[in-house]
């Protein structure tokens, strides 16, 4: 049987005090004469005090197995220090948010001031702008396009175009519902952020690790050699953090392939029982790494008992071998795990992690109901940030409400709000954050620190909420997803809902993935043709899959009765029934290879886009269709 971390630092605070008593009382009986001596014992003892402390708490802590005494000591160190920071910055942001409006007008007079002789500060005469007021009044609503040429110049190495800062990257977007763009980023840790940040919200041993699913994005530079990469990235200054905070060794995070990437971080992760969040950018990969656990659990227990990565896993050798040294054999820890996985694969998470607290990712396209409803039954799921490319928008600040809720961080970004209604005009008038009302939906305008001014993000949020003084917001769609035959503009939350009601008719079938087309996109040409929706959905059964027709009536029948506008284009025929088609197992992971081939989308950012954009793309789907 191991020994457990507790164990082992019982007993060496129990040394370790025994020499403090030791050094101290030997120092304190010195004469002066010896006075070097004397002072050479007394640091002795005082740090091996300290050292008795620390070993002797953490005996009584919560400890993954996994680690070294040096990374235990490290992270111990670490979250302490994390601890104490947080109560400053807990209270800084207290005061921020009980005067949110302050905060916007000094963020935006720095940013004017920053800028304002740069070509871009120039043209829209930043210098003249004295006040936000005045800064809606004179510059307009902006899009990508309207900073393209810009940040094209900037990352050519040109200087003074639009940011007087020193740009050392630049962010990508996915580009799954549009063209990618490519803008300034700072280079913030996306891990550092994802494994300190929960720690505030609950309590958490300072020796608990974390398990993270991510994949590599392929690398791109501009022409003066900064990076291109997505926010969600691991770089090799996070080295020390991960070795000593995530379970996985670092050269995991050098996997550029996603089966394999899955596969390692989830072999890793099933090495300790005591990991106390599951972490990935989205749920979708949560999903995938939990049912590859499923489909392939005997291969994990044979590389468990032995202490190596399968080679049926494709690597390169260098990291096969770095990641073997880095996997001890656990014969012990791979037939609890066996007995566990022979009870079945229903509420697994929290039978092999029991004090895993919750897993964090950002929901989308259901999978967290999926996870739920097979894999995670009772553990909490927390997305930590609201954010994108363009930088993190709001924390989340409240652990168990669903769907998330984040506030603001006014010191962060100047936001401005459309009314919902408002958001198909060119350049509608905007709210700030002191005129918005709970229940009401808007969609998002930012202005950053990296140079967008008055941006519309095309985000579509709902305030359900104060914190102190600062809106509290929950996402509810992308306009760029909307369904919008004739005005009607249907969401992705009520075609969800369409979704599942024509589930709820189905015995024994699950889903796996949807997405939505517009008739316009099927024909070649203009003429005149029935308009309606097209469902695209995968889904999963022990039978043979076959929906009559009154089955798939159920989501237009769903459409009808939840979108007012929808029904009354339905009623008077200007748009004909919606359309069910059930695709082949295994389409929709085709479409994304699609899709990540014509994009510029990482692995750990790609969203399946709830709406087919393109003839090609729908043309793609209508060949999957099983007949």
């Amino acid at each position: 049987m191991a020994v457990s971390w507790n164990f082992r630092c019982l007993v060496l605070g129990c040394i370790s005090g025994v020499v403090t008593s030791y050094a101290a009382n030997f120092s304190w009986n010195l004469g002066d004469e010896q006075l070097m001596f004397k002072l050479v014992t007394g640091v002795l003892a005082v740090v091996s005090g300290i050292f008795t402390i620390v070993a002797l708490h953490i005996s009584t802590l919560r400890c993954s197995e996994t680690h070294s005494l040096s990374t235990l000591l490290q992270q111990y160190l670490r979250m302490k220090l994390v601890d104490l920071a947080s109560l400053f910055i807990l209270s800084k942001m207290t005061r921020i948010w009980k005067n949110p409006m302050r905060h916007q007008e000094m963020l935006l007079k720095k940013l004017l001031t920053r800028d304002a002789k740069t070509e871009y500060g120039m043209t829209h005469g930043f210098s003249d702008i004295k006040s936000l007021q005045e800064f809606r009044e004179k510059h307009p609503l902006t899009k990508y396009e309207h900073y393209r040429d810009y940040f094209t110049r900037l990352a050519d190495g040109e200087k003074n175009v639009c940011v007087a800062e020193e740009i050392h990257r630049f962010g990508t977007t996915s580009g799954t519902t549009g063209k990618g763009k490519v803008l300034p980023s700072k280079a913030l840790s996306a891990v550092s952020i994802l494994v300190s940040f929960p720690r505030r919200l609950t309590k958490i041993s300072p020796v608990q690790k974390s398990a993270i699913l991510y994949c590599k994005p392929a690398m791109k530079f501009t022409a003066t050699g900064l990076p291109i990469v997505p926010f969600f990235y691991t770089s090799e200054d996070d080295r020390r953090f991960t070795n000593v905070t995530v379970n996985s060794p670092f050269s995991a995070f050098q996997i550029i392939t996603d089966f394999e990437a899955t596969y390692v971080h989830m072999l890793f992760a099933l090495t300790d029982k005591n990991i106390f969040q599951l972490v990935a950018a989205f749920a979708s990969q949560v999903y995938r790494g939990l049912k590859m656990l499923e489909e392939e659990h005997e291969m994990f227990l044979e590389d468990l008992t032995l202490g190596r990565v399968n080679p049926k896993i494709q690597l390169d050798e260098g990291i096969r071998r770095s990641l073997d040294a880095a996997l001890t054999a656990d014969p012990a820890r791979a037939d609890e795990l066996r007995r566990e996985f022979a009870k079945g694969f229903v509420g697994i998470v929290g039978r092999i992690w029991p004090h895993l607290e919750f897993i964090s990712a950002i929901e989308i396209s259901g999978y967290l109901r999926k996870i739920e409803a097979r894999y995670a039954k009772g553990t909490r799921f927390f997305s930590i940030a609201y954010g994108s490319t363009e930088g993190i928008i709001a924390l989340n600040y409240f652990l168990n409400t669903k769907p998330p809720q984040y506030v603001l961080l006014p010191e962060q970004m100047v936001v401005e709000f459309i009314p919902e209604h408002l958001s198909g005009e060119e350049n509608p008038d905007t709210l700030l954050m002191d005129e918005v009302e709970v229940g009401k939906r808007y969609e998002i305008v930012l202005t950053t620190t990296l140079g967008l001014y008055r941006y519309r993000l095309g985000d579509v949020i709902e305030i359900v909420g104060f914190h102190e003084r600062c809106p509290v917001i929950a996402m509810r769609y992308r306009t760029g997803e909307l369904l919008n035959l004739r005005s009607e503009k249907i969401d992705v939350l009520v075609v969800n809902n369409a979704v599942q009601d024509l589930l709820a008719g189905l015995n024994e079938t699950s889903l796996i993935e949807w997405t939505c087309a517009e008739s316009t996109l099927m024909y070649d040409d203009d003429c005149e043709y029935d308009m309606f929706y097209t469902l695209f959905v995968e889904l999963e059964s022990k039978s043979k899959i076959h929906l009559s027709a009154e089955q798939k009536s159920l989501f237009d029948k769903s459409l009808r009765k939840q979108h007012e506008f929808y029904e009354h284009y339905r009623h008077i025929g200007t748009i004909c029934e919606a359309r069910v088609l059930v695709v082949r197992s295994g389409s929709f992971h085709r479409l994304q290879e699609c899709i990540m081939a014509t994009s510029t989308a990482s692995y750990n950012q790609f969203k399946m886009p709830k709406k087919l954009r393109t003839k090609k793309m729908v043309d793609f789907m209508l060949t999957n269709v099983d007949e």
